[in-house]
């Protein structure tokens, strides 16, 4: 089991021990970065759970009816719920996709297993809707949340999971992966897998018109003068106009570029930690000076708002980017 999925031993070992000695729990909280596995494992457990073999190592790939269809999406007893598109699950949308499942009794397997990834996007109501169900798990059930951001999960919900934690992966793992697999440079490697923040499938995702796009992000948010309203809205523009074409996916790839920006700067400010934007550290060190250690922390903590703004609460994309870019400019460090 596992198999194709790099890192995370130790959580493999856990859940390999529990589906062995019959001990998994009702519901486990999978919380880690994004992209650096959590849902395949989450899938690969769903196998170990139901599966019809004799339960091989972490290295083994099984190949039993019931590990073949999970791993085709086809096992009537396992759901991998997605909802693409969707900034807020409702309540009926958790009724419908997630709880009618559970209830069902498992139809072939031993367990009724459904997976909820990216569960941090359930509202307030749906959360509070679903606690009951993590209450009372119907028998033979169980339940996965996925969320790369667990403090917006409510700590009720919280408190009735079994919490798996995931790190990042190791720069040198991804590095040497992206070397052998993507075909980069050690030090297209190095920076890539730092922008990607420990995500293999990130990484490899970081072509050179992307990269290009991150560059002449990172070089205007240092160019940025005071005041300037051109200069604002060219930035704005550009994170519009980005190198994805999925507005989501661009506005997430910019906010993240934006925050690790922001983060050298503090890193750079108070003289120790990874640098992550390798090919600017002369800007990094040049930026840092200008700026007040609690002034940059504040201003991470505006951009976490405004990406929570466009996310969850619907606010006004172009609107939000403008005030935060503002914010940058009129600071003293700016300009």
């Amino acid at each position: 089991m596992f198999e194709g999925i790099i890192g995370h031993d130790f959580q493999k070992n856990i859940l390999l021990r529990a589906a062995q000695d019959n001990l998994a729990s009702h519901s486990y909280l999978f919380a880690g970065p994004d992209g650096i596995g959590k849902k395949m494992v989450a899938v690969e457990f769903a196998k170990l759970l139901n599966c019809g073999g004799a339960l091989p190592g972490p290295a083994g790939k099984c190949v039993c009816a019931s590990c073949r269809k999970i791993e085709k999406g086809i096992h009537p007893d396992v759901a991998l719920v997605e909802f693409a598109g969707v900034k807020n699950i409702k309540v009926d949308q958790v009724r419908d996709e997630i709880e009618e499942r559970l209830y069902l009794r498992p139809f072939e397997g031993r367990f009724k297993v459904v997976i909820v990834d990216e569960s941090e996007r359930m509202n307030q109501n749906a959360q509070s809707a679903f606690l009951k169900t993590l209450e009372e798990p119907p028998p033979g059930s169980v339940i996965i949340l996925v969320t790369s951001r667990p403090d917006s999960l409510l700590p009720t919900l919280r408190s009735r999971c079994q919490t798996v934690e995931f790190s990042a992966l190791p720069d040198d793992l991804v590095a040497g992966v992206l070397r052998e697999q993507g075909g980069m440079s050690p030090e297209e490697a190095l920076l890539a897998s730092r922008l990607s923040g420990g995500s293999i499938g990130k990484a490899l995702g970081f072509d050179g018109g992307l990269l290009e796009w991150r560059r002449e992000l990172i070089t205007r948010l240092g160019n940025i003068r005071k005041n300037s309203a051109s200069d604002i809205s060219s930035l704005t523009e550009h994170i519009s106009s980005g190198a994805s074409p999925d507005e989501t996916e661009r506005l997430e790839l910019g906010f993240r570029f934006i925050m690790l920006w922001i983060r050298d700067l503090a890193l750079a400010r108070i003289g120790s930690g990874r640098i992550t934007n390798t090919d600017f550290m002369e800007s990094v060190n040049n930026e840092a000076r200008k700026w007040d250690l609690k002034d940059l922390l504040e201003i991470e903590r505006q951009a976490e708002r405004a990406w929570y703004d466009i996310v969850r609460a619907n606010a006004n994309t172009k609107l939000v980017l403008d005030n935060l870019f503002i914010k940058l400019s009129v600071n003293s460090g700016m300009g």
